[in-house]
């Protein structure tokens, strides 16, 4: 009966986070960067084809998923997250099933509960990404363990932990590296399951993994396991102007598929070829190992700064301002990022740290043998090695929810020990707990690095770029004043107001917008190339040649610029000038089909 509660519990806070952001949020039907990548990624399967035609740049489960829910129930945004607020649901009470497990019925009771209410959970199970399904399949793959581990276990048991497995590895690819630890485990505390235990498990994960392996050499002729984006990653979390946590190559334009295509020309460039998805993928990963060899001390620091980024209250946004968008529901009364008090992940992380020191405390003498809760070591053994996982990369809010269901329950089991113990009055047992609380909450909630601060200015430009793709122009103008209101000196509300104006054919009024843009920020290239086409569309071609020209000498992969100048030598009888320009516009992005035209047309007209 409480396993009912948990969920319907669950379930309801998620429908009515779901229907309130719904209401509330432009992005929910236009999503953005890696929610609207896996969008099309899902409607793109479903019109192409199943096979695809190229390796898979990302882990394939989620978006494969999200197109069978549409092949079944219609392209509609709404129905893959209802179906993550059920499987969040599910969450909730494998978390209260693996609590009551390894410790008792009251831990996980009360860890399902705050699992339920845990805010990045319900705000990320409405969101088109990935950790929902992840972390249900992390949480099966280990209630399956344990309850295995715990029994005489059977083959069919471990072929089924090895397929959860096995999908949880093509969800998230650094789920493997936790796989190449396991069997250390398994050797030390099931002996006598050792053997099928990695027979029929790795055989579960391989049936999962090969056919992924498999399809990538069809389609690409290419050795790919299962992705090919981990260089890349590598090399964003590892170079000279990493901070740890912004998911771009250094000299890649911002946008995803503009990044995209950057970092693939980047690497063919410096080698002088075309290369294969396979090798840039090494390139980049090359790449990031040369600079930690050349700068082993940077390299270090940097490390620290992102494990400490990645246990730090604060919720380190990767697509979006996660506080911006949640306060636009009730999730405002249950996350904070305020000095000292960044709610809840700053009180988690060190009260589960309590909780993990009162369990080696009260096992210190028997801190590996199989008799004493050898499963506690195993979820200990998965959240370092996971956490590890991700240091090496770069990190995010996201990438540590996974861990957090573990979290919770040695939270819980911390708060329930110290309960009883003040009740016995045993007082002096509590000093320690109590100072490494103290500390950790302290070290964990201070913003040593001047990360943690947040500006809603790029999330009001989100909402008025959103407004302004459904025609809600108004809304989209009163965005883009908040923008600036939030930050005067963020040249994008400007040359947006701008853009509005120039849609009106209001010229001289986004003129004005324009040269403000530039004011505020005379390296914005978007805001040059834009005043070049109010020059353009009035004829004043020199000018406009001249600010496209700065545009392009700011952002060399920025293809508008180059696009709108080859324009320029047309009208003005220069082919060959315009037909070079948009040969440079498709190297940098071979998708744009206004820069093909224009060349088709030319050599149609000769």
């Amino acid at each position: 009966m409480w396993q009912l509660l948990i969920f319907v519990l669950a379930l309801a806070l998620r429908l009515v986070y779901l229907f309130q952001i719904r209401s509330v949020d432009p992005t929910f039907n236009f999503p953005i960067m890696d929610a609207l990548y896996h969008h099309e990624w899902a409607v793109s399967i479903i019109q192409g084809g199943w096979l695809g035609k190229d390796a898979f740049f990302r882990a394939p489960l989620y978006p494969h998923m999200v197109a069978l829910l549409y092949q079944v129930f219609g392209v509609n945004l709404l129905v893959p997250r209802l179906f993550q607020c059920v499987i969040g649901a599910i969450n909730c009470v494998l978390t209260a099933r693996i609590g009551a497990f390894l410790f008792k019925k009251k831990v996980g009771i009360i860890a399902g509960i705050i699992a339920c209410l845990y805010p990045l959970f319900i705000y990320f199970d409405s969101e088109l990404l990935i950790p929902t399904i992840l972390i249900f399949l992390v949480l099966l793959a280990f209630y399956l363990m344990l309850r295995q581990s715990a029994t005489s276990g059977s083959r069919l048991g471990w072929f089924s932990i090895g397929i959860v497995f096995g999908l949880a590895v093509i969800t998230r690819p650094n789920i493997l590296l936790f796989l190449v630890v396991l069997p250390f485990w398994l050797y030390r505390n099931l002996k006598k399951q050792i053997k099928p235990a990695l027979i029929y498990g790795i055989l579960g994960v391989a049936l999962m993994i090969a056919p992924i392996t498999i399809r990538n050499y069809i389609v690409s002729k290419e050795f790919v396991p299962i992705a090919w984006q981990g260089g890349t990653n590598f090399y964003i979390g590892n170079n000279e102007y990493s901070d740890g946590h912004t998911a771009i190559v250094p000299g890649t334009r911002k946008s995803w598929w503009g990044g995209f295509y950057d970092a693939k020309r980047m690497a063919e460039a410096s080698t002088g070829r075309k290369l294969k998805n396979s090798e840039i993928d090494r390139y980049w990963m090359n790449k990031g190992f040369e600079w930690i060899s050349r700068e082993p001390v940077k390299a270090f620091t940097l490390f620290l700064k992102k494990t400490y980024l990645f246990f730090s209250g604060f919720e380190i946004p990767n697509n979006r301002n996660i506080y911006f968008f949640a306060h636009l529901t009730y999730l405002k009364f249950l996350l904070f990022n305020l000095p000292l008090f960044r709610f809840p992940f700053g009180l988690l992380f060190p009260l589960s740290l309590v909780g993990i020191f009162l369990f080696m405390r009260r096992y210190q003498t028997q801190w590996l043998s199989k008799k004493k809760r050898p499963h506690v070591w195993l979820i200990l053994l998965y959240m370092g090695v996971y956490t590890f996982s991700f240091i090496l990369f770069f990190v995010c809010a996201r990438y540590r929810l996974p861990i957090i269901p573990f979290l919770i329950v040695f939270a819980t089991f911390a708060i329930l020990q110290s309960v009883g113990a003040i009740r016995k009055k045993k007082f002096k047992q509590q000093i320690a707990p109590l100072l490494l609380f103290m500390g950790t909450y302290v070290f964990f909630n201070a913003d040593i690095f001047g990360e943690e601060k947040t500006n809603p200015a790029l999330d009001y430009l989100t909402m008025g770029t959103t407004y302004k793709k459904m025609g809600r122009i108004d809304d989209a103008m009163r965005a883009y004043v908040k923008a600036i209101e939030a930050n005067p000196n963020m040249a994008e509300g400007y040359y947006d107001i701008g853009n509005i104006y120039a849609d009106r054919k209001d010229l001289a009024e986004a003129r004005k917008w324009y040269l403000k843009a530039i004011e505020v920020d005379p390296n914005s290239a978007e805001a040059h190339n834009n005043l070049g086409n109010i020059y353009f569309e009035t004829g004043a071609y020199d000018k406009a040649l001249e600010h496209y020209q700065q545009a392009h000498l700011l952002e060399p992969n920025y293809e508008s610029p180059l696009y709108h100048a080859g324009l320029v030598y047309k009208y003005v009888g220069d082919y060959a000038r315009a037909e070079s320009l948009w040969v440079q516009v498709l190297d940098i992005n071979p998708n744009n089909e206004l820069a093909r035209r224009q060349i088709d047309r030319l050599h149609r007209n000769q």
